[in-house]
């Protein structure tokens, strides 16, 4: 019983790992959303002589039709025009009027010891990011003390 029962457990350690390697059939979607989708990135891969010619290849933020993706604003770091990482872009806010702010993360720790303020979007400047790790907004002429000067901004239902 015991000669049994180890075979068993060697077979399956053997098998399992061979079945767990098989690969996922191909997507079969064929909507005209998944087909035909306006590129967000460089689809060419071959810059020109005054660098990517398209605006998502030089900033991920940025799309081909020049419109901005949220999802890549939210996160970026945030520098100032003498090249100071200042703080990282928390949210983005829709006023009741409709105008558009950006939530500033300033100083602290990963997250702990930040300050929240809010600055209104036309302040950010996204420009050519292609040589950076990281999807970089610059706010000219602001410092970390300037901004942690600012008035705390506090989410009222933080969901």
């Amino acid at each position: 019983m015991f000669k049994t029962g180890t075979a068993a457990l060697l077979a399956a350690s053997i098998a399992l790992p061979v079945m767990a390697q098989t690969p996922a059939p191909p997507s079969q979607n064929t909507s005209p959303a998944a087909t035909v989708a306006p590129a967000t990135h460089d689809t060419s891969g071959s810059p020109t002589a005054n660098g990517y010619n398209t605006p998502s290849a030089r900033n991920p933020v940025m799309t081909d039709n020049g419109g901005m993706r949220t999802s890549k604003i939210v996160g970026s770091a945030v520098y100032n025009d003498k090249d100071e990482k200042i703080g990282s872009i928390d949210d983005l806010v829709i006023g009741s009027d409709r105008t558009l702010n950006a939530v500033v993360s300033v100083g602290g720790v990963l997250g702990v010891g930040s300050k929240m303020v809010e600055v209104p979007f036309d302040k950010l400047q996204f420009g050519n990011t292609k040589g950076s790790s990281n999807n970089r907004v610059v706010m000219p002429g602001v410092t970390k003390e300037s901004l942690t000067s600012m008035p705390d901004y506090h989410y009222v239902n933080r969901g």
